[in-house]
């Protein structure tokens, strides 16, 4: 009778380290939410003024028109109040747009359709792009600027694909761009709302009709995202309401 062969206790020891690990990391995947299929604007809507927006090569496109009276905004039809988002974004040229956070309907004496944290998108010489500003309407402020971060201010890359992550969990938000972080602020003036981009309103300009911004890869977190943050290596700034 042959006898029975028995693996090595070590080896078993092994494998059951492997498999725990393989476990924990499978429990530990980023549970990300698509916010963009890639086809058309399913799920999402236009606000505001007469500025265009379309699906092309998988991404957002944002198009600024000569002569409209208020800025338009391409917003989630969802709101959303904790969550880590992500996106990549194209800007061709001097295109003023932004990414608006928990941003919030407006009543109809207002200058614009919506309210929120604008992560700027700054193609000016002070490159300020990852700052964050309080988009409201005409009354609008920086909260958190990049005047004095040379490492943030040239974090974006203009005529380039760049990756922004934002994190937002109660009062803290923090962004990178390009996985160089650009804020780190403390605010609790909105908490839940649309996540939005800002196509600026603009005059009689037809030069710059051809300029685009372009948005793919848009996606987030909602379950726990506390869970998923990342450290950041700059101070936290709070900033009262």
């Amino acid at each position: 009778m042959k006898k029975r062969k028995t693996l090595n206790p070590v080896l078993l020891i092994h494998l059951l380290v492997f498999t725990l690990v393989l476990s924990a990391k499978s429990e530990a995947k980023e549970p990300w939410i698509s916010l963009f299929n890639g086809q058309n604007l399913g799920g999402w809507s236009i606000v505001g003024s007469d500025a265009k927006a379309w699906v092309e090569d998988s991404a957002i496109v944002c198009h600024m028109v000569c002569n409209t009276p208020e800025h338009t905004f391409v917003r989630t039809n969802g709101k959303y109040g904790d969550f880590i988002f992500e996106t990549d974004c194209k800007l061709d040229g001097d295109f003023h747009t932004g990414i608006l956070l928990r941003c919030i309907e407006t009543p109809d004496t207002a200058s614009v359709s919506l309210y929120g944290y604008q992560i700027k998108i700054d193609p000016t010489p002070r490159k300020w792009t990852g700052g964050v500003f309080d988009d409201f309407g005409k009354s609008w402020h920086w909260w958190y600027t990049l005047a004095n971060d040379e490492g943030a201010r040239n974090a974006f890359i203009m005529n380039e694909w760049n990756h922004f992550r934002v994190e937002a969990i109660g009062k803290h938000i923090k962004v990178w761009i390009n996985g160089i972080p650009t804020c780190n602020m403390l605010n609790s003036k909105y908490t839940n709302g649309y996540i939005a981009f800002k196509i600026h309103a603009m005059g009689n300009f037809p030069e710059k009709e051809k300029i685009l911004v372009h948005y793919k890869n848009i996606r987030i977190i909602t379950n726990h995202p506390g869970k998923y943050t990342r450290e950041m290596d700059i101070e936290a700034k709070e900033f009262a309401n």
